[in-house]
């Protein structure tokens, strides 16, 4: 089991929903934090939060979108907390757009947040811990991956495309001590989400159950972890299903425009 005291710990998507969960909990459990996201004086409220409870947080202000940003960034990040042993690579957006409002600023705006803005932090962080050759990087994409949902084109493209590059670096990473873990979650309530109570727990998460599941996962040493199991189960059904049954259930459901 890992033990995360002391651990400098980087979390990106750090000022609300389950990047801040993943915080508090992990400064309750002696982690040393690299708080990043744009929004600075939320990052500052938690930061304060997790201080005063006799954590270590420092605040790292941040789009993770912005090449440029996040060099800049690292850099400050490896000269006041040093070199990360754990990072999760959280941050993200929603979207809901119909096809019929189809929008290239909107889908470029979710690719680059999404997917580049995990890109960009693996570059430096791969960089320091290969000549260490050890390191942890949990990156989130989500069970929207699995196949094309309506209305959510271009979020359920960043999170496939996602998912199929931190497969492949698993792959590349075999032989190392450097392990990447492929985050999946489904239905949090978050401010993504744009729900803050649960409709219904048996379905909805709290940012503060996943968070719990995905330490626990991280603890244990998975390298996937996917959850709650009931959705996990549901999608993994609609991926395998022929096109044609796949596109029937939406029809059917109504779901078509």
């Amino acid at each position: 089991m890992l033990n995360f005291n002391h651990k400098k710990v980087l979390i990106t998507g750090a000022s609300s929903g389950l990047g801040a969960a993943l915080a508090l909990a992990l400064g309750k459990k002696g982690a040393h934090l690299a708080l990043v996201a744009r929004r600075q004086a939320k990052l500052k409220a938690l930061a304060n939060q997790i201080n005063q409870a006799g954590g270590q947080a420092q605040v790292f202000p941040c789009d993770v979108a912005n090449y440029q940003q996040v060099q800049t960034t690292y850099r400050q990040i490896k000269n006041k907390v040093g070199d990360i042993d754990l990072a999760f690579l959280n941050a993200g957006i929603g979207s809901q757009v119909l096809t019929q409002n189809l929008s290239v600023k909107e889908a470029k705006k979710v690719i680059n947040t999404n997917y580049f803005g995990v890109l960009h932090w693996l570059e430096p962080l791969l960089k320091q811990m290969q000549p260490q050759n050890k390191g942890i990087i949990a990156i989130t994409s989500s069970l929207a991956s699995y196949r094309g949902l309506p209305g959510s084109g271009s979020y359920a493209a960043s999170k496939a495309a996602l998912a199929a590059l931190i497969e492949s670096c698993q792959i590349d990473l075999l032989a190392t001590n450097i392990k990447l873990v492929l985050v999946m979650p489904y239905f949090m309530i978050t401010e993504m989400s744009g729900l803050d109570q649960p409709r219904n727990l048996k379905i909805w998460s709290s940012a503060e159950k996943a968070a719990h599941v995905i330490i626990s996962g991280i603890a244990k040493g998975k390298q996937e972890i996917i959850f709650p199991w009931h959705f996990h189960l549901f999608m993994y059904f609609m991926k395998i299903i022929p096109l044609p049954v796949y596109r029937l259930f939406w029809k059917i459901i109504k779901r078509g425009g």
